[in-house]
């Protein structure tokens, strides 16, 4: 009879025990890492890039004021049309951001008339071949934003005029005061 006790005793104990722990959550899904928000991200160099590259780019002296905003920024030379006088296809700026960054938008201060068409080109080597189109726009003011659909990545950021606009003297030539990159490192 003890032993029945013992065993009837030791059975509502087990039940107590197991009434009382809590009930087993269902399974979740891990939580999702957050996507860390666009920052400016401080390009090492801004070089003036034409067909060839950075050895036919217009006012090379001038180039890395677009970084600081210096006064005056960068002015291409002035070409009697629009389409650079049937001289070349294009002339830019080559930003080199140090190494491999994430760019989600390129916002340009220009100086000038709006008219300026151009090609925003990332990729990895300084190359005009070697950098892809990921947005062409045209400046309807002083501020254009280039914001990216999807983020890239990329080292070199070319800002590759394709048209420019006229200027007060009845030439076209565009001017480019500052440059900001917007992405995470």
């Amino acid at each position: 009879q003890a032993a029945a006790r013992a065993t009837a005793s030791g059975a509502g104990a087990t039940a107590r025990a197991t009434a009382t722990l809590p009930a087993p959550t269902p399974a979740t899904s891990p939580a999702r890492p957050q996507a860390t928000a666009a920052q400016l991200l401080m390009p090492v160099s801004a070089v003036a890039f034409g067909p060839a590259g950075s050895a036919d780019g217009d006012n090379p002296q001038n180039a890395d004021r677009v970084l600081t905003g210096s006064s005056g920024g960068w002015l291409t030379d002035w070409y009697t049309t629009a389409s650079f006088g049937g001289l070349k296809t294009g002339t830019g700026l080559l930003l080199d951001m140090g190494r491999t960054v994430t760019i989600t938008s390129v916002r340009l201060t220009l100086g000038g008339l709006p008219g300026a068409s151009l090609e925003l080109r990332l990729g990895t080597v300084p190359e005009l071949p070697g950098l892809r189109v990921v947005k062409a726009a045209t400046a309807t003011g002083d501020v254009l934003t280039l914001r990216l659909t999807k983020a890239v990545s990329a080292r070199y950021v070319l800002l590759w005029f394709t048209r420019l606009p006229p200027d007060a003297a009845g030439t076209y030539q565009v001017s480019v005061r500052q440059v900001t990159v917007d992405g995470r490192p």
